[in-house]
């Protein structure tokens, strides 16, 4: 089994190495690697929700580029990104060993992982000396994998914070961006060119999946009969957004 696995990725490198040797018209594919470090922030549009910083990343992943034309190209890949940001919001710490809520302001953090898979159009400039430079725009998908948080509970007596919790049930587990960059590509030998650009993401799907506390009209929680807070049949809401200063290297 492991030899036919072996046998079956040396066969698609091989493929993938021929179709990228190509030369100038008859050149149809290229791939490569990338790495982009990243700054990112949760934008909020819930009431009682208020940004509170941004956060530093980074991605790292595979590229592969089809040519529609000489100077358009069809940009898609796999990525893996580690992006975050800082949100405040009024919600309820839960002492355990008392069994009581109290309801306070929250400064929490988030570590989030996605694979993405973008999906954009190049538009190259001819090449100018040793450089090409590009626009590129589209959409990228997202898919989390691990999310985790920092918390810090501001009105509880004697401070109380907690560090790496998971969170993946606040997480929705699809995201999407829209993406706009430019950037250019420096010839090296043949086929071999490294790339540099900025890229920004736009985040245009909610990201938050927690409930939000209903209030009362005075702006006080609302408390079920048996003491738990009551909430709302109805998520927080926040959209991820990033840029990237994008490396890589195209064979």
């Amino acid at each position: 089994m492991k030899k036919a696995k072996l046998l079956t990725l040396i066969l698609f490198l091989g493929i993938i190495s021929n179709l990228s040797a190509q030369e100038g018209e008859d050149r149809k594919f290229r791939f490569g690697l990338h790495f982009s470090p990243n700054i990112a922030w949760l934008n909020p549009s819930s009431d009682g929700y208020e940004k509170n910083g941004s956060s530093l990343g980074f991605s790292y992943g595979l590229s592969a580029e089809f040519f529609l034309a000489k100077n358009y190209l069809f940009s898609t890949g796999l990525t893996l990104n580690k992006l975050g940001g800082n949100l405040s919001y009024f919600d309820h710490f839960h002492d355990a060993d008392n069994n009581v809520y109290s309801f306070t302001q929250i400064d929490q953090s988030y570590s989030l992982k996605y694979i993405e898979i973008p999906l954009t159009l190049k538009l190259r400039t001819n090449e100018i000396g040793y450089m090409t430079y590009y626009g590129n725009f589209g959409v990228k998908t997202g898919f989390n994998y691990s999310s985790n948080g920092d918390f810090d509970y501001k009105n509880i007596s004697g401070g109380i914070s907690k560090s790496d919790v998971d969170i993946k049930d606040d997480i929705k587990f699809f995201n999407a961006w829209l993406v706009i960059g430019i950037g250019a590509e420096y010839s090296i030998s043949g086929n071999t060119a490294v790339m540099f650009g900025i890229t920004f993401n736009n985040g245009f799907i909610n990201t938050l999946d927690n409930k939000l506390v209903n209030l009362d009209g005075k702006g006080a929680p609302i408390y079920n009969t048996d003491g738990t807070p009551n909430y709302k049949n109805k998520s927080a809401n926040a959209n991820l957004n990033y840029f990237s200063l994008d490396l890589g290297i195209y064979f």
